[in-house]
């Protein structure tokens, strides 16, 4: 099918130019990167609270065309259907709250559930968040075709919930709170939103990517009832329905999934409707379908507040619809969509009087790091490097790359069969400048390892890799001496902050069949050690082994091996295997 690109390679920033090039100069880009936002030249009803959303392309009008003055702050944009990368995210916030005299001195991520998506901006958040700048994350979930609710995802409920958000920041800023509680009181309203608002669609056929490929095919005659919005099938196959009868199905089913919330909320009748064309329905059948949600709603005893009817967010060219029911329980809902027009958005702009294409650049530069000590040359900094921290980094790193094949065949039983490469990738980019790694400061060391596996290790393993040594890195002093990694006081309380970040940012817990199930046993074999005495390293490595050999009887609850028959019982989780084998180094 052919597609009006250029280059597949560059589509997605070429509709972004396109956006900024039409907003005379209220929009720029950040350049080299995907990501659109408010110019900061122009602070015209600024708020102090800035909400970002984003996420993979191709659900335009979603997000890019959301930012304005009561919605979106930024859109922070991967490729088609991708979550975009940790540093684009991290640059795009830099961004966005560096420059200008009235920057936001807070930001509210709003995060679709996705698990790419979610450990992108959860990683980023932390690398802002250690920068000194106030991050809140809120995942969406409104999704009802999943029965696990830790399993359903963002879809176009996300947008009344940051249109929702948005238009309650924008008038917060001439209020006198400080920044965070400014930014407490903008997620309180998102997360209420977020809390009552349920999604359901479904599609005629799939969607076309820009190389004009399809994602599935239905046979002619049938549907899919339940689709996500990245061209995933759907939860049931059916023939094709009239419209009246698809609208029927979908509200029934979005309305007993409000009844399963037993909230004071439950038996509230009053609505906020949101028709939503996936990308290619035509508007005379919309109206068709818009007509019979709103008469559904009220034969059923329900009061639709508000109706809109449009393309918000898509799954490409997908022939699809999706409803979503936000409950009113709160009044100012209603007066905050009002907020800027009946209309949910406003991507029409109109040039300023001091506007000249001439003089107006639609690219803005992300300013640097504040730590210039991690993101300098290496060749250029000098420091006192550890010859025995060294050698220890060393000895496991090597033992991560031998690793390999060993856990890329544990994986390839319950997995992707990629856990081997990850480890190696991100032992080998440690290893590709060791003394860079290896300083007397344990702190700038991990800070130093952290940054290194965001940029060098993907998928989602390394920003679990990095959230780690994060969080470890603040059990250390910035200032220590060279004995001070040998403490095991620090190292009990650096392995717990570490795992306290993998749980948060993974979604998973102790007992789940993940690398944790090898570190916890860790953990309460250094707690139970003498902190005075010299650490039992073979302790530890015998509890790690015990960890991983214990993974045989648990059932996956976290990763790709939960989606596997069985869930992995009666094999060893490579990521529990993988911290066996780097502790073994050691002895």
């Amino acid at each position: 099918m052919s597609q009006f690109v250029n280059d597949v390679n560059d589509c997605v920033a070429e509709a972004l130019e396109g956006l900024a090039l039409g907003s005379f100069g209220n929009l720029v880009l950040v350049r080299d990167r995907n990501v659109i936002l408010l110019n900061p030249v122009k602070n015209r009803n600024r708020s102090r609270v800035a909400i970002v959303c984003g996420g993979g392309s191709g659900h335009e009008p979603a997000h890019s065309s959301f930012v304005n003055h009561e919605m979106l702050s930024a859109a922070i944009c991967g490729d088609v259907f991708a979550s975009p990368s940790v540093g684009a995210i991290v640059d795009g916030i830099r961004t966005l709250v560096t420059n200008g005299e009235q920057s936001p001195n807070g930001v509210l991520l709003i995060i679709k559930n996705y698990t790419g998506d979610k450990i992108n901006f959860g990683m980023a958040s932390e690398i802002l968040s250690s920068e000194g700048i106030l991050v809140k994350k809120l995942i969406v979930a409104d999704d009802v075709s999943l029965p696990e609710i830790r399993d359903r995802r963002g879809v176009a409920g996300t947008v009344l919930v940051y249109k929702i958000a948005g238009a309650f920041a924008s008038q917060q800023h001439s209020r006198n709170f400080d920044a965070q509680q400014q930014l407490d009181e903008v997620y309180e309203v998102a997360d209420k939103v977020n809390k009552n608002i349920h999604s359901m669609g479904c599609a005629l056929s799939s969607c076309h990517r820009p190389d004009g490929s399809v994602i599935f095919t239905l046979p002619e005659g049938e549907m899919e009832i339940g689709v996500g919005i990245h061209g995933e099938r759907g939860v049931l196959r059916t023939a094709v329905k009239s419209s009246d009868e698809i609208v029927t199905i979908l509200i029934d089913k979005i309305l007993a999934a409000k009844q399963q919330h037993i909230t004071d909320n439950s038996c509230n009748k009053r609505m906020v409707l949101l028709t939503n064309n996936l990308g290619s329905v035509s508007g005379l059948e919309m109206g068709i379908v818009h007509r019979k949600a709103i008469s559904y709603l009220e034969e059923k005893g329900y009061e639709v507040s508000r109706a809109y009817c449009g393309t918000y967010m898509t799954c490409l060219d997908m022939r699809g619809i999706s409803l979503t029911l936000l409950t009113v329980v709160d009044d100012t809902f209603l007066d905050l969509l009002d907020l800027g027009g009946t209309d949910i958005c406003r991507t029409n702009w109109k040039p300023d009087n001091d506007y000249s294409p001439t003089c107006s650049s639609i690219y803005i530069d992300a300013p640097r790091s504040p730590d210039r000590d991690i993101d300098a040359d290496n060749s250029k900094i000098h420091d006192t490097v550890d010859q025995e921290f060294m050698s220890i980094i060393e000895k496991i790193c090597r033992a991560g790359v031998d690793t390999r094949g060993i856990l890329n065949s544990l994986d390839g039983e319950c997995g992707d069969g990629d856990a081997g490469d990850t480890l190696a990738t991100a032992c080998s980019a440690i290893l590709d400048n060791l003394q860079y790694f290896s300083v007397n400061d344990v702190n700038l060391a991990f800070r130093r390892i952290a940054r290194r596996l965001t940029n060098a290790v993907g998928g989602t393993s390394g920003p679990l890799y990095a959230v780690f040594f994060i969080r470890a890195a603040t059990a250390f002093s910035s200032h220590v001496n060279s004995n001070d990694w040998k403490n095991s006081t620090n190292w009990i309380d650096a392995i717990y902050k570490g795992i306290s970040g993998i749980e948060e940012l993974g979604g998973c817990a102790r007992g789940d069949r993940t690398l944790l199930d090898g570190l916890y046993p860790v953990f309460d074999a250094l707690k139970s050690q003498s902190p005075e005495g010299t650490i039992r390293k073979e302790c530890l490595v015998q509890a790690a082994k015990d960890g991983a050999e214990n993974t045989r009887k648990l059932e996956a609850r976290a990763g790709r091996a939960r989606y596997v028959e069985g869930k992995g019982v009666g094999n060893v989780d490579p990521g529990a295997f993988a911290v066996y084998m780097l502790l073994k180094a050691l002895v």
